[in-house]
């Protein structure tokens, strides 16, 4: 059913179902699994137009937890790295996917939030089904 399955990744607390949901359904599907990390760097740009940190290095600090989880169930991982806003870029990427899992609340973590604006924009404009976890 599911052979090409997409998780948006963000290092946040919320994060770690949706990343064990995609690594458990991989492994049950046999699917390929990509994990993508979008750095938002409009939020990170100073005014000479630089970025205050090193997006691959918030990458690798991101991708952590979901390397360690997927090596512990036998699961290979094809990682992606972005800039841009997150729920456009992911929205972007899924033509190519069967199926993409994100997080129902990210890093801002608006508690009094139902759906994260990220997540909402994933269902909105994604051209496969989404799944969003919830902590």
């Amino acid at each position: 059913m599911f052979k090409n399955i997409l998780v948006a990744v963000d290092g946040s607390e919320n994060n770690k179902a949706a990343v064990r949901m995609a690594i458990e359904m991989a492994k049950n599907y046999g699917a390929r699994l990509t994990a993508v990390y979008v750095e938002n760097v409009s939020y990170r740009m100073r005014p000479d137009y630089t970025t205050v940190d090193d997006p691959l290095k918030n990458a690798d600090t991101v991708f952590e937890y979901i390397k360690s989880e997927a090596e512990s169930n036998k699961v290979d991982i094809v990682y992606k790295v972005i800039l841009g806003h997150p729920g456009e870029s992911v929205s972007d990427l899924t033509p190519d996917y069967d199926l993409v899992i994100c997080g129902s609340l990210g890093r801002s973590g608006l508690k009094k939030a139902v759906l994260g604006s990220v997540s909402e924009m994933i269902t909105r404009f994604s051209e496969c089904p989404v799944l969003i976890v919830r902590k």
